[in-house]
Parts: C-alpha cells; sequence; structure tokens
C-alpha cells in the first residue's frame, strides 16, 4: 500500500482530504506541523508527501527544502496543498520543485486524489464487499 505523509494543521482539511485518500487505497498518516514532518519523514519514507505551507513551529517551505537536500528523499514526490499565495511565499515553494501545488480554496478531494494516483501509479485496490 503507498503511503501519504499529510502535513497540515487544520483539522478540516484533515478530515475533508483524508477520507478520499484512504478510500483510494492509500495508507494516510498526518503530522500536524513541520517538525513533526521533518522528523517522521526519513524514518517513514512516505511514498509521497502532502504539504502545507502555512503552518505552526516549521513552515512548508522549509520541510520542502528538507526534502529536497537530502539525497535518500530527494525523489520523494510532493504535492503542496496550500492557500498560501504571496508571490514570494509562490517562488520560495516553487524553486524547491514539487511535483504539483494546488490551491485548497480551488481544488476538490476528487482532483488531488487524481494527482496522487497519477504521481504515484494506481493505488493498490480497495476491497470490495462480497456481494
Amino acid at each position: 500500500m503507498k503511503t501519504i505523509l499529510f502535513v497540515e494543521d487544520d483539522p478540516i482539511i484533515i478530515q475533508v482530504y483524508r477520507g478520499p485518500l484512504k478510500n483510494s487505497g492509500f495508507q494516510v498518516e498526518v503530522a500536524e506541523d513541520g517538525l513533526v514532518a521533518m522528523k517522521l519523514i526519513p524514518q517513514m519514507r512516505p511514498d509521497l508527501v502532502l504539504l502545507d505551507v502555512m503552518m505552526p513551529k516549521v513552515e512548508g517551505t522549509y520541510v520542502l527544502k528538507f526534502i529536497r537536500s537530502r539525497p535518500e528523499l530527494k525523489d520523494t514526490k510532493v504535492i503542496i496543498l496550500s492557500n498560501a499565495t504571496n508571490a514570494d511565499v509562490a517562488s520560495e515553494v516553487l524553486a524547491q520543485h514539487p511535483d504539483r501545488v494546488f490551491l485548497k480554496s480551488q481544488s476538490t478531494p476528487r482532483e488531488l486524489v487524481k494527482a496522487v494516483t497519477e504521481l504515484l501509479g494506481e493505488a493498490d485496490p480497495v476491497p470490495q464487499p462480497a456481494a
């Protein structure tokens, strides 16, 4: 099963996106701030990091730099899911080459699941109840 580390501090956003990702066959773990994410990523080696930018303790831009600067992690797929629209923040994020960028206010869970599936290949099939 492909593993996603969802780095997000808003419990509502976690709830909105986590369910559709799990229902699509992905294992979803959550880190509620960037500092926790930076501790988990080297241990977990997730297939994909779903990363907010504006977070407590350590911002997502720093987490993305951390991922891209480590040889063993630099190829980790990263999707930015944020409402940060400041031009300086946007250029700093893009300079670290995320695989995709989504604005929370303009994205649906379906669009995000589609992007994750494209980046990771097919998710493991979800067992269907017997008829």
